[in-house]
């Protein structure tokens, strides 16, 4: 389901690709948010509700970060595959 794309109807491939991808970034939000909401609530002495949006921040900023790390390497990787 890329834009621009020449094909303007998307593979079983691209269907299924863009839903794992999206429940990659669910699950890896998820993971960030528990960790860090667990982290917080047993380290700081802040209200239990100050703790979840912090970790709901930090679950979203660290999703984004993640990945984009990933596409940076894919990058690189596709890049340096490229060259003879």
């Amino acid at each position: 389901m890329k834009k621009g794309s020449a094909n303007s109807n998307p593979t079983m491939m691209d269907v299924i690709g863009t839903i794992l991808s999206r429940l990659v970034n669910v699950a890896l939000f998820i993971v960030i948010a528990i960790l860090t909401l667990a982290a917080l609530n047993g380290r700081t002495d802040l209200h239990l509700g100050l703790c979840a949006v912090l970790s709901i921040v930090s679950g979203l900023v660290g999703t984004v970060l993640i990945r984009l790390l990933l596409k940076g390497i894919g990058a690189l990787g596709a890049r340096s595959s490229s060259q003879p």
